[in-house]
């Protein structure tokens, strides 16, 4: 009769079960669809700021948990200026699309986590840039008889991207949802943000702030990253 090691088994099927954990832990998936819905604040020389809202949708590739490279819709509204009070006499109201390609890197990129409540806690902070497309349509604008007006138009925009991305993981350690509170600076170059084509004199950088809350959920093949992922707070 053959002599079964019993306790080799074991060990066996322990460094197995091991190795998947460990894998689990490591994990995620490589892309992500989300939405999300905030408040646009134009800034592009009126001195009067009002506050609109504005409405993203994003596909998202996870070059790793903590890089990603994102296409980023958004459709909203943008309104500012008080012609009455203001120096220049501005108010206008104007429809928006942009559509921009940026990337992102948070902290665990390049921090160890591991040992630090603190640092597990402000790794998902993040910083991005990108580059894009806005188009502009004026629906509400004052005139005035000393300034060029564009109503349409289309214009290169930079944003310039900050935020803290909260991870919720599934049962196997992989982050399954993101809830992302963004912050993002959009530079716009040319006339159309506000559709007021200024004299040198009075011209101004044109962006618009957007302070947005959205939702993203992963999906696709899973991939394994260099460090475990999860971490609990304590």
């Amino acid at each position: 009769m053959r002599w079964f090691n019993f306790n080799g088994f074991k060990f066996i099927l322990l460094l197995l079960l091991c190795n998947t954990v460990a894998k689990a832990q490591m994990g995620y998936q490589q892309f992500s669809i989300g939405v999300g819905y905030g408040t646009t604040i134009a800034s592009a020389g009126e001195e009067t700021k009002t506050a609109s809202n504005a409405t993203s949708i994003s596909f998202n590739y996870h070059v790793t948990p903590f890089t990603a490279v994102s296409l980023e819709g958004q459709i909203g509204n943008l309104t500012s200026g008080d012609y009455v009070h203001d120096s220049y006499q501005k108010q206008f109201i104007s429809n928006i699309t942009m559509v921009a390609l940026h990337a992102d890197v948070q902290l665990g990129e390049f921090i160890d986590y591991s040992q630090s409540p603190f640092l597990n806690g402000i790794k998902n902070v993040y910083a991005g840039v990108g580059a894009g497309l806005l188009y502009s349509n004026i629906t509400g604008i004052y005139f005035t008889t000393s300034t060029n007006y564009i109503i349409h138009s289309t214009n290169l925009i930079i944003p310039f991207r900050t935020g803290y991305e909260f991870k919720i993981f599934n049962k196997y350690d992989e982050p399954k949802f993101r809830v992302d509170v963004n912050y993002s600076l959009n530079a716009a170059f040319g006339s159309g943000l506000d559709g007021y084509d200024d004299p040198f004199s009075t011209a101004v950088s044109k962006f618009y702030h957007y302070f947005s809350v959205g939702v993203k959920y992963s999906f696709g093949p899973v991939r394994q990253y260099r460090k475990q992922i999860y971490f609990t707070p304590f």
